[in-house]
């Protein structure tokens, strides 16, 4: 799996995932990230909940 590979080469993995993504959410929560924290907006300022997740191991 391509997070089994990137694992080892930078350390602690985070993403960010649409809050109405719950597909992706479950994907994430599955391969063992947690949830740290949520934005109300994108990088970019607009509307766009995030939720922040980082792997743990």
């Amino acid at each position: 799996m391509l997070l089994a590979h990137a694992q080892p080469l930078k350390g602690e993995l985070s993403v960010d995932v649409n809050e109405q993504n719950p597909a992706a959410l479950a994907f994430y929560l599955k391969c063992g990230f947690v949830k740290t924290g949520r934005s109300e907006q994108d990088g970019e300022g607009k509307v766009f909940p995030l939720l922040h997740l980082v792997q743990v191991e």
